[in-house]
């Protein structure tokens, strides 16, 4: 919730004033008998009514500086700053080159707006529409270039692999050698005419692996990427030579952003050290342990994280003019060559008494004392402010060119946009060589400074999320709320132990946690339709991990996948319908998604431990076939159990979930599948 704030100044001059009036005559014991306006006591009285209005008004208007330190006092962080926009620059170049990390890029023609490169990319002659994917034994390759998503790995359990085949495209003819700015084209490159390639020592192959992996499992070069999470399953990467696969090389130093394919991300591996005209790479794994297959929309070469940001130094002649029209006084400021609207975050370093002192940026200096080198960021005017000197030190250099500002430009929703091939470097290409870029998914994440009053709201909404595990309903919002994980659903038992079913042991807890996979239509009618989804032994470490670290002392945890019962069932039609097969498609759609643990039929997923109910299901299969034909009657096979028609319920145990099986129908006593 969030927390309403108080309203102090609720009282009037008239309503103050009557009041008093109406406690005269029992504070004066009847004795003050005129209470009209010509009374002085009636002056003093209105006098002071008038002094506690104004007093109030001046209470009830709280300064945003008693806001932010009230939210530090709370452990909330005061407004945030603004955050730089997001994006993936596939780079195109005259010749093969490293673009190291720290390019100044942009697509603004006013250069305003700037995205600086995050890593080094070294610009091999390849681009996506040379690069082959097989998968499978079946090449996808025109699959991936229309768009449609290819699923990789399956979610079997079992060995599988695909393959990457990278081929040398001309550069001097690709669509990255050409700018939309009125920059000239590149021309041919020798390398694209040669017979093998060679590449910038050192350099590594970058390559942008775009997912469909929802917003529950951020991009790795979001800002709202989680560090450090456990892969779904192990993956192994090795180059092949194309023609000769048997000839195989293990790739050790693997770069990997996506997680082990969990969410789109850049993964960059070391060349193969041998003349090559074309690159095989092969992925595969022991054990495919996905919740779902993971589906890839987009492979591109020659990729790098970028984010919306330049940092700049000014000292010496750019701020000593004011520096030297600082008094040993309060007030002093410092505003920053080309920083009004775009500063980002500082850091400042003053030299007095010839020694470097270190100031640091922070959000209040209400709690600062006298000695302590802070400044505040003025991101509208790009200034830096320090402190009167009893909250924060002021600064006193020994000359006016003994100050130093490390400065970051940037940030805000400014720099969101969508795809284009208007890039062009403003400054850290390599010399002589024309480099260019496209971003081949949309620039995101950026956002404005928050005002006091949006960070006062979220303190409400902070202040009242779940931090430690003590209740069922804590172990369950913790666990679908696990950063960097897809959780749908969680069942926390409390006492149950997975060594001592049935048995209820103190102090533990069993969470089983449904992982939150993508449900259509498609998906339900297809043959090879998974009902009992469980989640990935990564999904499960990252759930534990939150959840150790927020129980109560002495509480043995353990979190598990899903306990199913599966549910065969056998639908029977009154009369045989005109089209058989849309009637059977139809009841296992509608019947597998209500069932299904992550949907259900009210987009909750079926409920832990809900019994079968044949009324219920009847129901959902005559709304799946409409008038098309007329349901009679389910029935219910549980756990490989023949289906019986039965009016009761079929129980199913607490924390449990049911699993649709197989779906038999019978029509006038001729059953048909």
């Amino acid at each position: 919730m969030t927390l309403t704030p108080p309203v102090l100044d609720d009282l009037t001059w008239d309503a103050m004033v009557e009041a008093a009036k109406r406690r005269i005559p029992a504070e004066s014991l009847g004795e003050w008998t005129l209470h009209a306006p010509v009374d002085p006591g009636i002056t003093l009285v209105e006098l002071l009514a008038y002094l506690l209005e104004q007093q109030l008004f001046r209470l009830d208007q709280v300064p945003d500086e008693l806001v932010v330190a009230v939210l530090s006092l709370l452990g909330v962080a005061g407004p945030r700053p603004a955050v730089p926009a997001t994006t993936v620059l596939e780079l195109g170049a005259s010749e093969p080159c490293v673009v190291a990390a720290g390019a100044v890029l942009s697509r603004d023609p006013l250069e305003r707006v700037t995205f600086t490169l995050l890593d080094d990319v070294a610009v091999l002659p390849f681009d996506s529409t040379g690069t082959r994917l097989i998968v499978g034994g079946s090449d996808r390759s025109a699959d991936l270039a229309a768009g449609r998503g290819v699923p990789l790995l399956p979610s079997t359990g079992e060995a599988a692999e695909f393959r990457v085949v990278l081929r040398r495209s001309d550069l001097g003819r690709s669509d990255l050698g050409r700018s939309d700015l009125g920059r000239s084209d590149l021309g041919r490159s020798d390398l694209g005419r040669s017979d093998t390639t060679r590449p910038p020592a050192g350099a590594r192959l970058s390559l942008l692996f775009e997912l469909d992996a929802g917003v529950r499992s951020p991009a790795s070069w979001s800002p709202l990427a989680v560090g450090d999470v456990p892969p779904p399953a192990e993956l192994i990467w090795s180059w092949f030579r194309p023609g000769d696969e048997d000839e195989e090389a293990r790739i050790r130093d693997v770069a990997d952003g996506t997680a082990g394919l969990r969410r789109s991300g850049i993964v960059t591996l070391p060349l193969p050290n041998r003349p090559w005209t074309e690159l095989g790479l092969r992925v595969r794994t022991r054990a495919a342990t996905y919740a779902s297959p993971s589906v890839l929309l987009a492979l591109v070469p020659n990729s790098g994280a970028a984010a919306q940001r330049e940092t700049r130094t000014a000292a010496g002649p750019e701020l000593s003019g004011q520096v030297a029209a600082w008094l040993r006084l309060p007030g002093q400021h410092l505003e920053l060559p080309d920083a009004r609207g775009r500063l980002l975050d500082a850091d400042v370093r003053v030299v007095r008494g010839g020694e470097g002192q270190e100031w640091e940026q922070t959000t209040a200096l209400t709690f600062a004392g006298p000695a302590d080198r802070l400044f505040l960021l003025d991101r509208e005017n790009g200034e830096l402010r320090f402190g009167d000197g009893l909250t924060g030190a002021i600064p006193v250099p020994d000359q006016p060119d003994a100050v130093e500002a490390e400065y970051t430009l940037g940030g805000g929703a400014a720099g969101n946009g969508g795809r284009t091939a208007n890039w062009f470097v403003l400054r850290g290409a390599p010399e002589g060589v024309l480099v260019t870029a496209r971003n081949p998914v949309p620039a995101e994440g950026g956002t404005d400074p928050e005002t006091v009053a949006a960070a006062r709201s979220r303190a409400g909404d902070e202040l009242a999320e779940v931090t430690r595990a003590v209740t069922a309903a804590d172990f369950e919002d913790l666990a679908v709320s696990t950063p960097g994980v897809a959780v749908a659903r969680a069942h926390a038992g409390i006492g149950s132990h997975p060594e001592y079913p049935g048995t209820p042991v103190p102090g533990a807890v069993t969470v089983r946690v449904v992982p939150d996979v993508r449900r259509d239509d498609t998906a339900f009618a297809a043959d090879d339709f998974v009902a009992a989804v469980r989640p990935d032994p990564g999904l499960l470490a990252a759930v534990l991990g939150r959840l150790a670290c927020a129980r109560l002392i002495g509480t043995e945890l353990f979190v598990c996948p899903p306990r199913y019962r599966r549910a065969d069932l056998r639908v029977t039609l009154a009369t045989r319908p005109a089209d058989p097969a849309s009637v059977i498609r139809a009841l296992r759609v509608g019947l597998r998604r209500f069932l299904d643990p992550v949907v259900g039929d009210d987009g909750e997923g079926w409920p832990f431990g809900g019994p079968l109910r044949p009324s219920a299901l009847r129901k959902v299969a005559q709304e799946a076939v409409g008038e098309a034909a007329d349901v009679t009657a389910v029935a219910i096979g549980l756990d490989g159990k023949a289906a019986r028609e039965d009016c009761t319920d079929v129980p199913v145990r607490p924390g449990e979930l049911v699993a649709a099986g197989d779906m038999a129908v019978d029509v006038a006593k001729e059953c048909g599948r």
